[in-house]
């Protein structure tokens, strides 16, 4: 059968396997690729088109609109249609959107054409946290969701490579290759099975068995469920903390290339495979540690130890990004970009995972859909006010000064849901083994 990937259940730990985990991975990273190529050939679209600073840090801005928009809907489609077919058109559309922008004509029909590729971003994301929630029980899911929300951080591939086709084929030509990979993982993620909703919440509870593939229970109205989710405080505090983190991480990556070229002189794809490499790095070393941290709980529940990894990792984070800021040499400068990365990923693992863990089987699709309209406007956000204080002091280092307390916000903010995550998730694993 076509849609065969995820079909097999077994004993272990982990009853679908990795396949599917890795083809959601490879949907985000593809679209974040694609996304991260505008900070890849930033200088070069600024030298054909004229636009400043602030008018770059909004190109995020208006993609960050058309997801507060869309994610809603998105979100309601997810918890009650195939998600496996939502998704391969939504990969399908990325494609063409990426086509689109390298013919695109001009500075504004660009500007358009980015706002649409947003739209596919906010369709697919709650329809792969909600699948992902669904091949994965509670042990498994910091790695499954840390390598899932890694792939949406690991925009240094697409600016490493962005830099290098830019400079041998032009920002077009980077565009027009960067396609192809949406086109392969269409065809991937079309042979996605669609998962029974709930039923590892129920392994998890000692429950085994389950019903017909389709929604555990019926997710009622919309506002019902919107009831559900506002009732659940540990939402609040790590919904919040991955808002800030987004802004702030959004902010430092994608201006970083551009800092390196202006305050150390580099090129093109030098600054790019700096800025973006090493951040790429940093990424994936901080995620499976962060994964292998919640093995162990240093806490009373495992469910409270991976809020306080998350947290501490965040603020580790932020004392490495400020002490990047005050170095004077290249070499120390990116030594202390990795290691905030690293740090900051800690919190992937941990926190999405916590998300999963706390949100009903039915309502996963408009939680991660909330959550995407936050990390979304907060990644776009971020741009945008670096962009705005480094066109004001002229100079880009200061404008990324303001988004260091922000990082600490978001660290604090995860450790205030300590006390409520256990609880919380204890809840849905009683709803599942319940009639």
């Amino acid at each position: 059968m076509w849609r065969s990937i995820g079909r097999t259940r077994t004993a272990s730990p982990v009853p679908y396997g990795w396949a599917p985990a890795v083809v959601l991975v490879l949907v985000s990273l593809v679209d974040r690729m694609e996304y991260s190529l505008v900070s890849a050939v930033l200088p070069q679209l600024q030298a054909e088109w004229g636009f400043g600073d602030a008018v770059a840090g909004s190109i995020p801005t208006a993609a960050a609109i058309t997801t507060g928009l869309l994610a809603v809907p998105a979100a309601y489609l997810a918890d009650r249609y195939d998600r496996g077919r939502i998704i391969t058109v939504v990969v399908l559309v990325w494609a063409l959107a990426t086509v689109g922008s390298a013919l695109a004509p001009t500075f504004a029909v660009f500007y358009l054409v980015r706002m649409g590729l947003a739209a596919a971003e906010a369709i697919d994301n709650p329809a792969s946290a909600s699948l992902l929630a669904d091949f994965h029980p509670s042990a498994s899911r910091p790695t499954a969701f840390g390598w899932w929300r890694t792939a949406a951080y690991l925009g240094g591939a697409g600016i490493v490579l962005g830099g290098v086709l830019a400079e041998w084929l032009g920002w077009r030509g980077a565009f027009l290759v960067m396609a192809l990979p949406g086109l392969a993982t269409a065809v991937l993620v079309s042979r996605l099975h669609e998962p029974e909703r709930g039923w590892t919440d129920r392994l998890t509870a000692g429950v085994v068995g389950g019903g017909a593939t389709g929604p555990a229970r019926d997710p009622g109205t919309l506002r019902t469920q919107w009831r559900r989710l506002v009732s659940i405080r540990t939402l609040w505090g790590t919904g919040a903390a991955l808002t800030v983190m987004s802004l702030a991480v959004g902010g430092l990556t994608f201006w970083a290339p551009s800092l390196l070229q202006r305050r150390y002189g580099l090129g093109d794809g030098a600054a790019a495979a700096a800025g973006g490499g090493l951040t790429l790095i940093g990424v994936v070393a901080g995620t499976l540690v962060g994964a292998a941290l919640t093995r162990r709980s240093l806490a009373p529940t495992p469910a409270q130890w991976r809020v306080v990894v998350g947290g501490v990792g965040i603020l580790g984070g932020t004392a490495a990004m400020t002490a990047a800021l005050a170095v004077e040499g290249v070499l120390a400068f990116c030594v202390l970009l990795t290691l905030f990365a690293f740090l900051a990923a800690w919190a992937l693992p941990t926190l999405t995972s916590c998300v999963a863990d706390v949100l009903p089987a039915q309502d996963r699709g408009l939680g991660y859909g909330a959550l995407q309209i936050g990390a979304t406007v907060g990644g776009a956000i971020g741009p945008l006010l670096v962009g705005a204080v480094s066109e004001a002091a002229d100079s880009l280092t200061v404008g990324m000064v303001p988004l260091l307390p922000l990082l600490v916000m978001g660290g604090v903010l995860a450790l205030c849901a300590y006390p409520f995550v256990a609880p919380d998730a204890q809840r849905v694993l009683d709803a599942a083994g319940a009639p």
